[in-house]
């Protein structure tokens, strides 16, 4: 079988990809996007973290974090009620990275996330944002030794 090399798209045609009903060209076109550097993408993705499945609103959380998409910090301080842990994890570790200014409250409640994951993100963002030296907090049974 003789494989073709596929031609990369360009912007545009990877932003009309964003609108399939194939969840696969939806997440293909969310990756290019980012590795395009695509900040024309931030609205688009927005859009997506609305999507019926949360693998799109995971990738689309994500990727606002990649390119730097610092006016969707609101979008994605909305993903932090999500039923997905994976939603949650991606929009928090875009939230962390950017450390934007209006981040610190959001990062705040997420810190008590019931996932760990997501409130370890949120306390490294929260020491970035407040340029403070990372705290762990210890596990309750070493707490009590």
């Amino acid at each position: 079988m003789v494989k073709r090399k596929r031609q990369p798209k360009d912007v545009p045609s990877l932003l009309a990809d964003l609108d399939s009903t194939a969840t696969f060209v939806r997440r293909t076109a969310i990756i290019e996007l980012v590795e395009k550097s695509a900040p024309e993408a931030a609205a688009p993705l927005e859009g997506l973290l609305k999507d019926k499945e949360a693998a799109i609103r995971a990738c689309a959380a994500w990727a606002l974090g990649e390119i730097g998409a610092s006016r969707s910090v609101e979008a994605l301080s909305a993903c932090m009620k999500d039923m997905d842990v994976d939603v949650r994890r991606a929009a928090v570790q875009s939230l962390a990275t950017m450390a934007a200014p209006g981040t610190q409250g959001v990062l705040e409640n997420a810190s008590v996330d019931s996932d760990r994951w997501v409130a370890e993100w949120a306390r490294r963002g929260l020491a970035r944002l407040l340029k403070a030296p990372l705290r762990r907090r210890r596990p309750k049974a070493a707490a009590q030794h």
